[in-house]
């Protein structure tokens, strides 16, 4: 207070100013306490935009941690998360000791995808005594976005200690034991989570995940349909459920099952890609390459850096007989990705197909370099490496240059019988003395050979597959029927055209073609299968079965 010898140095107009102002202090923090208290019940009545306007009205008037707490939690129902991390910062920084503020920022935080500041939050949350259930739980869910699924697991169970009945903890113990691969002891989580809550359709959504990670696909389709009847609209759970069910029908082999329920859940996610590659997956699976590729074109369109949307989408061009499409879109997935082992075992399988042993080794060993125990792209090398040595000639070369020689005149005595011919292994021959020569007459120059007809006929069958490949098909059509009329026993010729007529639909003349390819060559594996598909398109499904068995019999090593 001032002393009497001070009022007395003091103006009485300014002494007055000073009262006014206290009392108006005094005033105006009534008031906020007021407002406070108001912006309270608004709350606890769930009238969250009343309470925030009270808090703000009590903030402007006299800033306090408390107003700023509680108006962050009317910022999170009217849905400004942002806003209220905003206040959840100011309000720490007047009370850092006060666990509740830390604890709703790490949540969210966590919601933002900030997932360390969430767990730091969360776990100064802890260390100031937040030892809740929720707490817990809260933590759990972070450690787990973050990988850590030992301590998700740790947080978990400490929330399940603290609250026995909170189906939440129970369904992300189970999350993380199902992350680590403890699938048996995720399900008996999940059964508690859904004994607590039987309408939560999260639950039943990772049961059921759990179950098909089993085998146990017929479980797991169960639960999809518990999903489906507690969610039957159009949301995010139908959408999770229904593709995961499409999955279960696709590895029980019910294709029709599988492709509607793709088929559903492309109406509610139209463009996830991985639901357009596991559609395309159903229908290669029932050899309608046709419209596996459409969905693979579709994948492609929408996330063109997809690696694995090139490699699926190559896979149907080369079932489909456009092997230069194919092996583009491969080269396109090792550019995007080449650090992805399939898409080297994928291209080395496409080169072992078309017989180019040494490209297809090179790329299988690629694959096991990035991946030392894929045992596909083993078993694919081996037999490479095994095809590479049935189609290995060793030819020696002569022991020393010769020149033309005319034959020995016939003599009248009878010649010693020749020696039976034998077959041996290759062995370099040791070198004999050579024959006394013969008179030499000095041969006469052969006339240089003219250029044939049949490579004429190659150079008509080159230009056809090209534009056959650029889809130009009446144009592809001339030129492989010129081909063919240069060289009738070019088997190569018939099989692209028979392709190529099947690919307009005129599977009559596919057909013939295609008939005539294997009579010429019944070795020829593309043309069993280019005869399948378009046996298959005429309606003659067991046709196409014995082509495809057949094929099947030819690939083997």
């Amino acid at each position: 207070m001032f002393s009497r010898s001070t009022l007395k140095m003091v103006p009485l107009k300014f002494v007055c100013c000073l009262l006014i102002g206290a009392a108006a202090n005094a005033g105006d923090a009534k008031k906020a306490q007021r407002d406070f208290e108001q912006g309270l019940r608004y709350e606890q009545a769930g009238k969250m935009q009343e309470a925030y306007w009270s808090f703000s009205q009590a903030l402007a008037e006299n800033p306090t941690d408390q107003a700023y707490l509680h108006r962050a939690r009317a910022q999170v129902a009217l849905n400004a998360p942002l806003k209220a991390i905003d206040d959840l910062s100011h309000a720490s920084g007047m009370a850092p000791n006060n666990a509740e503020i830390f604890l709703l920022r790490g949540a969210l935080y966590a919601k933002q995808g900030e997932k360390q500041k969430a767990l730091d939050d969360l776990n100064k949350a802890i260390q100031l005594g937040a030892t809740t259930s929720d707490a817990y739980s809260a933590r759990g869910g972070v450690e787990e976005l973050l990988g850590h699924h030992e301590r998700a697991v740790e947080d978990y169970s400490a929330a399940i200690r603290q609250r026995l009945d909170d189906p939440e903890a129970w369904k992300g113990r189970g999350t993380a034991l199902a992350a680590m691969g403890r699938y048996r002891d995720a399900i008996d989580d999940y059964d508690q989570s859904i004994r607590l809550n039987p309408n939560l359709a999260a639950t039943y959504i990772e049961r059921g995940f759990a179950y098909g990670q089993l085998g146990d696909f017929r479980r797991g389709i169960d639960d999809f349909d518990k999903v489906l009847r507690i969610d039957p609209g159009s949301g995010p759970s139908s959408g999770k459920a229904l593709t995961l069910r499409g999955a279960a029908y696709a590895k029980l082999k019910d294709y029709d099952a599988a492709i509607a329920d793709f088929t559903a859940a492309l109406k509610i996610f139209p463009k996830d890609v991985y639901l357009y590659l596991a559609r395309s997956s159903v229908y290669a699976a029932r050899e309608e390459h046709e419209s596996a590729l459409a969905d693979r074109e579709e994948a492609v369109r929408l996330s063109p850096d997809s690696a694995e949307a090139h490699l699926a989408r190559g896979g149907s061009y080369h079932q489909l007989g456009l092997h230069e499409k194919g092996l583009a879109d491969r080269n396109e997935a090792i550019r995007l990705r080449p650090d992805m082992p399939e898409a080297w075992l994928a291209r080395g399988s496409a080169y072992f197909l078309l017989h180019e042993y040494e490209k297809a080794a090179a790329d299988l060993q690629q694959a096991l370099k990035l991946r030392p125990d894929y045992a596909e792209a083993r078993d694919v090398l081996a037999k490479t490496n095994a095809a590479m040595e049935r189609t290995t000639v060793v030819t020696m070369p002569p022991a020393f240059p010769t020149r033309p020689v005319e034959p020995e005149p016939v003599r009248e005595t009878v010649p010693a019988p020749a020696p039976a011919v034998t077959a041996a292994p290759v062995v370099v021959p040791a070198l004999v003395s050579a024959p006394p020569p013969a008179p030499v007459r000095t041969p006469a120059i052969a006339a240089a050979p003219k250029k044939s007809d049949p490579n004429s006929a190659d150079d008509h069958y080159k230009k056809g597959r090209d534009l056959l490949y650029q889809s130009k098909y009446a144009e592809a059509i001339a030129e492989l029927t010129q081909a063919i009329e240069l060289r009738r026993d070019l088997a190569l010729a018939y099989n692209a055209r028979g392709f190529t007529y099947h690919l307009m639909r005129d599977e009559r003349r596919a057909l013939a073609d295609l008939d005539e390819a294997i009579r010429l060559n019944p070795k020829y594996v593309n043309a069993y299968h280019n005869r399948a598909v378009a046996r298959k398109a005429s309606g003659d499904a067991a046709g196409a079965a014995a082509d495809l068995a057949k094929e099947r019999d030819l690939s083997r090593p």
